[in-house]
């Protein structure tokens, strides 16, 4: 057996070959695409397969994200990594270096700009390493542990003289999810927030114990799907 002295272990660039996955694809993937573990490739099998993620699918509630060194035809083997670091990527939305980039609701892809719309989930898989149009680069990193479920945060603006119970329509993916919320007012008019729930079609509904009244009141949210 040959002996492998520490001097000769050298430490991961760009792929931890070390910590790669054999999968099966289940549905075409690219390489780097990131990937969501959801099945094994036959009864009995050991060898998971992964479909590409997407932002916005409720698949994610229980799944675990790596991402792909290569491309796959529906069916065919293809190592998965819980890293991986890309260049020559368009990077010049984000703010600078350190920020983070977004699972993307196109399957398998990354974004800089925080998904917003409803049904679209916030889930931060990487990190921004360099700002840039042409030559950006990115550190996808998503993690190999369950993710259980969607969280996301955002505000809506009740205006003076407006509804005291503002609706957000998040969408089915936080059906029956959970919330908190918190008011900041530019005038003290001593509104509070009373509860605030989501419904079963995915509906964020805040009560507030009054009008906002003389000045505009931002209301802060944050909710989690009902697998949390």
């Amino acid at each position: 057996m040959p002996l492998i002295r520490q001097e000769e272990v050298y430490p991961a660039a760009q792929y931890p070959w070390a910590q790669a996955v054999e999968m099966v694809a289940n549905g075409a993937v690219a390489r780097y695409d990131l990937v969501v573990v959801n099945s094994v490739a036959a009864t009995g099998s050991v060898i998971p397969k992964a479909a590409p993620a997407d932002a916005n699918v409720a698949l994610l509630h229980a799944g675990i994200i790596m991402v792909a060194t290569g491309a796959a035809a529906d069916g065919e083997k293809f190592l998965a990594v819980p890293w991986v670091v890309i260049t020559g990527v368009d990077t010049n939305a984000a703010t600078a270096a350190g920020y983070p980039v977004y699972l993307s609701t196109t399957a398998g892809g990354w974004t800089v700009a925080k998904p917003s719309g409803a049904n679209e989930a916030v889930v931060p898989v990487g990190t921004v390493l360099v700002k840039d149009a042409t030559d950006g680069a990115v550190m996808l990193k998503p993690g190999t542990g369950a993710l259980e479920g969607f969280t996301k945060v955002g505000t809506v603006t009740v205006a003076s003289g407006g509804t005291t119970s503002p609706t957000v329509a998040l969408g089915g993916n936080f059906a029956n999810g959970r919330a908190v919320a918190t008011i900041n007012e530019a005038t003290t008019n001593s509104t509070t927030v009373r509860y605030v729930t989501v419904s079963v079609a995915g509906d964020l509904v805040v009560e507030l114990t009054a009008d906002p009244g003389a000045s505009n009141a931002d209301v802060t949210y944050v909710v989690y799907s009902g697998a949390l």
